[in-house]
């Protein structure tokens, strides 16, 4: 006889080969026991798939997610935000790390670049190694910890920064749902569709200018915007670079994000 809780326990962070036999099996004991779970489907790339890439989005894992923003004390331009979502906020201040999160900052010891809503967030090292190799459309803003006293500490660690945004991805992307996406603005609420995979897609034309470093004209994510930065969760978008700096997080070795080349197409 199985044991639910047993069962429970095994399945977190379950990774598996869509053609593993043993995958079927899994999925009827998922349904019997009336287990809720979530499925991700990721295509895998080799080293070559990178280096021949014209572009490689960067998406985040929930290891390295840690909690920062408005909320806590991120300044930001509302001028030019959309009234429904706040997306087009521009950031005017370092980026704030909420230092009351034991778990947030945990990760900081333990990882060498996190994820913060879609913000990069590197060590100083790894800050001097990309700011060394002099790769375009990046700069770097200072990391700061807001405490429980409202003091804010600076951190020995970089936000990463892109000059430039990309036009607005191809339709011909696949794993990907514009059910949601804000009806003020276009640009934020775009969400992966599951099991998926995410494939990127963008017209060949759209790439041009398109530097080292860049964002995504889309924001993925969760949102969240009543006019008031206190309470706000900004859907931000990802960044989009070139191999060059692939393997400088990989040479570094970075863990915790996930690659994914994206695909260049001739039109819609």
């Amino acid at each position: 006889m199985h044991d639910y809780k047993a069962l429970r326990q095994v399945l977190v962070d379950v990774i598996m080969d869509v053609d593993d036999a043993r995958l079927p099996l899994l999925l009827q004991l998922l349904l019997a026991y009336k287990v809720e779970w979530f499925e991700d489907r990721w295509d895998e790339y080799t080293d070559d798939d990178f280096e021949s890439a014209h572009l490689i989005l960067v998406t985040d894992t929930f290891e390295i997610c840690v909690l920062g923003g408005p909320r806590f004390g991120t300044d930001y331009d509302l001028s030019n935000a959309c009234p429904a979502c706040g997306a087009g906020m521009r950031q005017t201040s370092a980026y704030v790390l909420d230092g009351a999160d034991a778990e947030s900052m945990g990760k900081l010891g333990k990882f060498r670049a996190v994820d913060s809503y879609s913000d990069i967030l590197v060590d100083h090292r790894l800050a001097e190694t990309l700011e060394g190799a002099g790769l375009s459309g990046l700069s770097f803003r200072s990391v700061y910890t807001r405490q429980k006293d409202m003091r804010q500490i600076k951190l020995p660690w970089r936000q990463m920064w892109a000059s430039h945004m990309l036009p607005p991805m191809s339709r011909r992307s696949t794993g990907v749902s514009w059910d949601r996406v804000c009806k003020s603005c276009g640009h934020s609420k775009v969400e992966m569709t599951h099991p998926g995979p995410l494939r990127v897609a963008y017209r060949a034309q759209d790439l041009a200018g398109a530097q080292d470093v860049n964002r995504m004209w889309e924001h993925f994510g969760l949102a969240r915007w009543n006019g008031d930065l206190k309470t706000a969760v900004l859907s931000q978008p990802r960044f989009l670079v070139t191999p060059k700096v692939w393997r400088i997080f990989r040479d570094a070795g970075v863990k915790g994000f996930q690659w994914l080349p994206i695909r260049v197409v001739e039109d819609e």
